[in-house]
């Protein structure tokens, strides 16, 4: 009676262990932004400016959004960089600067921002192209 009182026991728990995992799912997007598509903007304060370029993104559901994630790349050449992308440079007066490109979702968009630390801003930034994954 044991015996059989245990290899009950035994299988209910294993029946009670097979629930499938959900399985993971992904879309992958590829953007590209022109140079003319960079919007100016000034922090809240009004001294601060840094580019931005928003797409809506209806893939940014609200289970992406609050289940999921959104990883996002900067796509250089034949390789990919994650965001932040940060790089420095100097030009040929010596000044020096750091560009950091940047990103933020909600549900239905996504926004990517590009910052110069020296805030000096007069060409829009060059053309890019992104890829953003989309997990959940």
């Amino acid at each position: 009676m044991k015996k059989t009182l245990f290899i009950l026991m035994i299988a209910l728990f294993t029946l009670s262990c097979e629930d499938e995992p959900e399985q993971l799912q992904w879309k992958i997007i590829d953007l590209a932004v022109t140079q003319n598509d960079w919007v100016y903007n000034l922090d809240a304060d009004k001294l601060n400016g840094f580019f931005s370029c928003h797409f809506d993104m209806p893939e940014i559901t609200p289970l992406v959004y609050n289940s999921g994630t959104v990883v996002t790349y900067t796509v250089l050449g034949n390789s990919q960089q994650t965001l932040p992308y940060v790089r420095h440079y100097e030009n040929a007066l010596g000044n020096l600067w750091t560009q950091t490109v940047d990103y933020s979702f909600s549900k239905g968009g996504l926004d990517i921002y590009v910052t110069n630390s020296d805030f000096y801003n007069v060409d829009n930034p060059e053309s890019m192209k992104f890829r953003v994954v989309l997990m959940y």
